[in-house]
């Protein structure tokens, strides 16, 4: 076995290649450029993100808002919610009727939880809501689906 010791005294010793452009220009433009390159990408994405967050933000307050309401003006409310937060994020969508409109519902929350579950009361049921319908429940759902809105 070879001695470790000879092995690295065979080594060669790193050699420092002076370049064309030589100190700190290079370094100091680099730096400049990358605070360019943040500062436009604040600006642009900024007012990008607070639009995302000012949707979520406005269901959430309107859906804390109507629990204040008894049983079926607070379901005409989250009722109200709905088509006004679908009509902003899928536009003429919004005017769906009955089980399209729950369908539509579900594309846009990426759920079943309005065609196959206790959203089925936003469709046509919402005219003739039942005695025993669990407002607070539904009040959890939405809230939980409208924490997902990435806008």
């Amino acid at each position: 076995m070879a001695d470790p010791a000879h092995l690295l005294a065979e080594l060669r010793p790193l050699h420092y290649v002076a370049s064309a452009v030589d100190g700190a220009a290079p370094i100091v433009a680099m730096a400049l450029l990358g605070c360019a390159a943040a500062i436009i990408l604040s600006c642009t994405l900024g007012p990008w993100l607070a639009r995302r967050r000012a949707l979520r933000r406005y269901a959430l307050e309107n859906l804390a808002a109507a629990r204040a309401l008894p049983g079926e003006e607070r379901l005409a409310a989250q009722a109200a919610i709905l088509r006004r937060l679908v009509r902003t994020l899928n536009g003429a969508v919004a005017r769906e009727r009955g089980a399209a409109w729950l369908a539509s519902l579900d594309s846009t929350f990426s759920t079943r939880f309005f065609s196959k579950q206790r959203g089925e009361a936003f469709g046509d049921a919402l005219y003739r809501p039942p005695a025993d319908l669990d407002v607070d429940a539904l009040d959890e759902s939405l809230e939980r689906l409208f924490a997902r809105i990435d806008r």
